[in-house]
């Protein structure tokens, strides 16, 4: 009976608070990453989950429910973003500490708990305006305290990673967690398929309830991760720092192309789902397959392509090649029509495709520009500044759509409306951002052909073994071992 109990305890321990656990302090370097990136890897799954679920569609639907027009939607993609200058908080924090888990974990129980408060906000008796102000009040909170946890995130990463694997460790991550997104994605809009407008406050409860609690066992995942030793140097002056962004060459050309780039991304930011809800009439299960299809190409590019091209031919190429497909994407929008939606599984395609290159590769960039004496300051300043003019652009998109909120041009058949009239802006100030990223400088990169050549030497290694989609690692380990095995073998013979 007392074994029972002990099993039933230790299943429970496991399912609530994680399978990760911390090593020993006497174990060696080599366990303690892996058991790093294991329980970074746990952690990403749920942080999957919950960012899923207060995003994109579901996010839009909670903030039309609320009442948002245009300028709050903006407004509301916008938060996240004129929150990033927080990051400097947290590179302060974590000097002040001596420890990255010391400051991310309160930080993101913040950002991650506060939506109990927002399910209990949808049940108040108060007016549509009132609870969307007060919801972009909430939204402000969580996102001030979600950059403060990310630049400790950042810093901690960087540290846990091998600059010759990160590429490879992220891509790798980052494709299990497509399918951790399609999941909580397919299974939440099932439930408000099903209930429909009549049932949509128990939709609230059930997605609301969910991405909360995947919130909370991120944090329990957290507190499993093994943190690399860290010591901290004298806070830096923040003029000097400053000083040191500009002065420096590589980072002054990657601020100042993130910046542009952002800008452009974000004025059409808040408005992809909203059009195919309210414009398109899309249901929630034809967005979830929608959203399938970016996702699995994101995947197959993430999973088997991106990770090791940028690791053989360096970020630049593979950024200045995907913004040039990402630049297109608004223009296939212009075409799309509620009655004959075909073309949008074409764009699905490319969005995979390339936004997937695009996102491994800048996210990879910085580690190679940025100086690594005092770097968590300086991803603060390269994050502040790129997030802010994200949130500019989500701004200035939010203002535009909604003084043409009255726009109704009808052209050979189509009728255009103001979200249409930031797609196109979006996508001119984009292909003008393409010269500004071949500038940033990339010791490690090879020229665009030699990069196109790298993807089609993945494409055809994987036509010609399809294992690879599942197994390539475990055939990549077997491959080394039989060279190691023949290697022996010949100097035997010798």
């Amino acid at each position: 009976m007392a074994k029972n109990k002990g099993t039933i305890s230790q299943v429970w321990d496991r399912l609530f608070f994680g399978y990760s656990r911390l090593p020993k302090e006497s174990a060696p370097l080599r366990v303690k990453r892996r058991s790093g990136i294991l329980a970074s890897l746990e952690e990403g799954i749920y942080s999957q989950a919950w960012i899923t679920l207060t995003s994109g569609k579901f996010l839009t639907d909670l903030a039309l429910h609320f009442g948002a027009a245009a300028i709050h939607l903006g407004l509301i993609n916008a938060i996240p973003f004129l929150a990033a200058p927080a990051q400097l908080l947290g590179a302060h924090l974590v000097t002040v500490f001596g420890s990255r888990k010391k400051v991310l974990i309160p930080s993101a129980f913040i950002t991650r708990q506060l939506w109990w408060i927002v399910l209990v906000l949808v049940f108040l008796p108060l007016s549509g305006m009132t609870k969307i102000w007060l919801f972009c009040f909430l939204f402000i909170i969580m996102h001030i305290s979600g950059q403060v946890s990310g630049n400790a995130w950042l810093s901690w990463l960087g540290d846990l990673l091998p600059d010759n694997l990160r590429g490879r460790v992220i891509s790798a991550r980052n494709g299990i967690l497509i399918f951790v997104a399609m999941g909580a994605d397919f299974v939440v809009s099932q439930v408000r398929e099903a209930l429909g407008e009549s049932h949509r406050h128990v939709y609230f409860i059930i997605c609301l309830s969910i991405a909360a609690f995947a919130g909370l066992k991120s944090i329990f995942a957290f507190q499993n991760q093994w943190e690399p030793p860290f010591s901290p140097r004298p806070v830096p002056r923040m003029r000097s720092i400053f000083r040191q962004m500009f002065a420096l060459i590589p980072v002054r050309r990657l601020m100042a192309s993130l910046m542009v780039w952002n800008i452009a991304v974000g004025v059409a930011m808040a408005f992809w789902a909203p059009h195919m809800m309210v414009y398109l009439k899309m249901s929630f299960t034809t967005i979830f397959l929608y959203s399938s299809v970016v996702m699995i190409c994101n995947f197959f590019m993430t999973r088997l392509i991106w990770g090791r091209v940028i690791d053989r031919a360096g970020t630049v190429s593979v950024v200045t090649f995907c913004a040039s497909l990402i630049s297109f994407i608004p223009i296939i929008w212009l075409f799309i029509s509620p009655g004959n939606i075909t073309l949008i599984w074409f764009e699905a395609v490319i969005n995979g495709l390339s936004w997937s290159g695009f996102n491994v590769a800048i996210f990879n960039l910085p580690y190679f520009i940025l100086p690594k004496e005092n770097r968590s300051y300086f991803f603060a300043f390269l994050s502040g500044a790129s997030g802010l003019a994200l949130g500019v652009g989500a701004v200035l998109g939010g203002v535009i759509a909604q003084a043409l909120s009255n726009m109704h041009l009808e052209l050979s058949g189509m009728i255009y409306n103001n979200y249409h009239a930031v797609f196109l802006l979006s996508a001119v100030l984009r292909a003008a951002c393409i010269l500004l990223l071949r500038k940033v400088p990339d010791s490690r990169g090879r020229g665009m052909v030699f990069m196109l050549k790298t993807v089609g030497d993945g494409l055809v290694r994987l036509r010609s073994n399809p294992r690879l989609l599942l197994f390539s690692r475990l055939i990549n380990n077997q491959k080394k071992r039989e060279a190691v095995f023949n290697s022996s073998r010949t100097s035997a013979r010798k």
